[in-house]
């Protein structure tokens, strides 16, 4: 199967964001209070790319997946990039 990228995915919480742009890198958005902290990873490693994998595939029951239009929306640091 092919994916297709990028993806937008958040947590049912709302604190963190997920842009998935390939099958190996991520930018992790992280809202703490006011305050949104970026993560830029790349799943190189085997454990990196199941965590990334669980990610995709919700098997925590926690992630949702979004448009990219919500991911704007919510993610106002996103925007200056």
């Amino acid at each position: 199967m092919v994916e297709k990228f990028p993806r937008f995915f958040k947590t049912i919480s709302g604190n963190n964001y997920y842009h998935v742009v390939s099958s190996l890198q991520v930018l992790e958005y992280q809202r703490i209070g006011s305050k949104w902290l970026l993560q830029e990873w790349t799943a190189g490693t085997l454990p990196e790319r199941w965590y990334l994998h669980d990610l995709m595939e919700n098997t925590q029951g926690h992630i949702v997946e979004i448009s990219v239009d919500e991911f704007l929306l919510d993610v106002p640091m996103a925007n200056q990039n």
